[in-house]
């Protein structure tokens, strides 16, 4: 089942993309969620590559602020298509991802502490 989502890319310290996937129980609540985490992180002068709001049917854990750089061990390839929207794909540790962010769709390989959770 699709669930409204924002996705937000970062570059983290070492240069990495960063991929978070929040989860908001409507489009008004993910704007006004994407509003408030753009100003947080420009303000704090990191502003986020991406800060989108989609649907998608993966579901990861839930982000946890403050979670040390070697927790981020799980990698995806995010597709950000023209037409709008996103597509965030799980990545093997060992599987290529080839970023492209002058292309369309866009293709970020990103990093994130947030886990896929298991349909079940």
């Amino acid at each position: 089942m699709l669930e409204t989502t924002l996705l937000v890319l970062t570059l983290t310290a070492s240069g990495d993309v960063r991929v978070t996937l929040s989860y908001a129980k409507d489009a008004t609540e993910c704007s006004a969620n994407r509003d408030a985490v753009t100003t947080i992180l420009t303000e704090a002068g990191h502003p986020p590559l991406v800060a989108l709001c989609g649907a998608t049917d993966l579901k990861l854990t839930p982000f946890v602020h403050g979670t040390p750089p070697e927790a981020e061990t799980s990698r995806y390839r995010v597709e950000l298509p023209g037409t709008g929207g996103f597509s965030v794909m799980p990545l093997a540790a060992d599987a290529p991802c080839k970023a492209s962010a002058d292309t369309d769709p866009a293709v970020y390989c990103a990093i994130s502490a947030q886990k896929v959770i298991a349909d079940g």
